[in-house]
């Protein structure tokens, strides 16, 4: 047998499990926990956590992010089932439908019961033509914010203006250096048919309007926000 397949714990058996946070391979539940116990690995990836570029690039993380929103998923699957039937009918206001049909976004709509759905109060200002969103941000894996937005501001103008003068602390516990940082911004989509989750890169500068272009969304916007280290 190949040493490499053999359990890093006792060395004896056929590795069958991989730690999601080390990689550390191990053959058993009672292995699993001398493990954890020997080295203090967690055992489990924690969202939040902060992580470098390099980390970002890796297929563990890459992996452990489609297993993140994977779960969220299934939350908000958890959700619909609880609350009944998702609601059929489009947004209320037909100009909302057309400019959305026009921009290739598809808005899927949250149960009628459930709190996403009594959060979303996105409307169409007649005075302006443009929609006001109601957008949800997302930092380290956390919602820090859901806020109205003139889809006319820029996505870096939003956070940086309208979002973070309005949280109580800084989202970024452990950025090195203070504001402006350098961020990413992904428009969480979702893809009905496979009911997963996946991650479209924004510009910075671009409007809310032109980021909301080809995507599948819950109710209303959530975009990710990143520090590039």
């Amino acid at each position: 047998m190949d040493t490499t397949s053999l359990c890093s714990v006792c060395v004896e058996a056929e590795s069958k499990y991989t730690c999601p946070v080390c990689t550390a391979r191990t053959c058993s539940l009672v292995c699993s926990k001398r493990h954890k116990l020997w080295t203090s690995c967690e055992g489990q990836q924690r969202p939040g956590a902060f992580k470098s570029k390099s980390d970002l690039h890796r297929p563990s993380q890459v992996a452990a992010d489609f297993d993140f929103l994977n779960s969220i998923q299934r939350s908000l699957d958890r959700a619909a089932d609880s609350h009944g039937p998702s609601r059929s009918q489009p947004p209320p206001d037909h100009r909302i439908k057309d400019i959305c049909k026009a921009r290739g976004l598809v808005i899927f709509p949250a149960p009628l019961q459930s709190s996403r759905a009594s959060q979303n109060h996105t409307i169409f200002n007649s005075h302006s033509n443009r929609i006001i969103w109601t957008v949800e941000w997302v930092v380290n894996g956390s919602t820090v914010a859901t806020v109205e937005l003139d889809e006319s501001l820029t996505v870096n103008d939003a956070f940086e203006n309208q979002v973070l003068p309005s949280l109580p602390t800084t989202p970024f516990p452990d950025a090195k250096t203070p504001l402006p940082l350098e961020l990413v911004y992904h428009l969480w989509s979702i893809e009905p048919h496979s009911q997963t989750i996946t991650l479209l890169l924004l510009a910075a500068k671009d409007t809310l309007s032109k980021a909301l272009v080809n995507a599948t969304v819950l109710e209303f916007p959530t975009i990710q926000v990143s520090i590039v280290s």
